[in-house]
């Protein structure tokens, strides 16, 4: 029997194409080596988006495509949509996919894939243990070992959400954004809100890794859409990377390569 050819598989796994699906729509980047290109948010979670905005990325190469998200029936849903495009080899990174290390939580097979790979990433690039705190739909403080396993962490409501629980939730808040004056004493209601959103969720952030003996030696990486507009807010000195996740999903498949 003939050997597998190693270069064409090293060549398939140049670059990796990687969707992920989140809690409130899903984006999409193209990784070579520790090099990503985006992430970019997809209008729609279908086949269409993702052709339209992944051929450009891929210039007519063929690829793999690993698409990645902690809803199983949307992943599913989005992977026999893709395969239809023949757009290369796709693969689902799911919970039990090999490529991501071992979870040391109570419940492995329930803790996000976003978080996991993103601690993946983070260790990677580090090269040490890691923590990475993500600014998306929820806000995320996850603790990770050398290796890049999740140990444990946090869930907050995101900065967007929080400042849309505010609005909805009483008479006369009014929904600011995120953009803008946010500091102490705040001298009107916007940037009253703004302020107790960031500056709140900042010191969240930062009390927590200190209550897992999380000192100012380790690796903080920071990520998520929001994850600009909380940085000058945050006392301690993090690592920005905005396709953190992406790589982490690209490592995997790596790590555990389609057949």
């Amino acid at each position: 029997m003939a050997a597998p050819d190693s270069s064409a598989s090293t060549q398939r796994l140049e670059i990796i194409l990687v969707i992920d699906i989140g809690n409130s729509g899903a984006k999409v980047g193209a990784v070579r080596g520790e090099d990503v290109a985006g992430p970019v948010r997809l209008p729609r979670v279908d086949g269409r988006s993702v052709r339209d905005i992944a051929g450009p990325m891929l210039k007519g190469k063929q690829a793999v495509i690993a698409i990645a998200g902690s809803d199983p029936a949307r992943v599913e849903g989005l992977v026999w949509e893709v395969k239809k495009l023949r757009l290369g080899t796709v693969v689902d990174v799911g919970p039990t996919h090999k490529g991501i290390p071992v979870a040391t939580v109570d419940q492995p097979e329930k803790a996000g894939v976003d978080r996991r790979v993103q601690l993946q990433a983070a260790a990677h690039l580090a090269g040490e243990a890691a923590c990475v705190i993500s600014c998306g739909t929820a806000m995320t403080v996850d603790i990770g070992d050398a290796h890049g396993g999740l140990l444990g962490g946090a869930i907050a409501p995101g900065l967007g959400l929080g400042l849309k629980m505010l609005a909805e939730g009483t008479a006369r808040l009014p929904l600011v954004g995120l953009p803008g004056a946010a500091g102490m004493p705040a001298k009107d209601t916007d940037t009253a809100i703004r302020t107790g959103v960031l500056v709140g969720a900042a010191g969240a952030a930062e009390r927590l890794l200190s209550d897992a003996g999380i000192g100012e030696d380790v690796p903080v990486y920071l990520t998520g859409q929001d994850a600009q507009h909380l940085q000058p807010h945050l006392r301690r000195p993090v690592r920005v990377h905005p396709g953190l996740g992406i790589l982490g999903v690209a490592l995997a498949v790596r790590a555990s390569p389609p057949r």
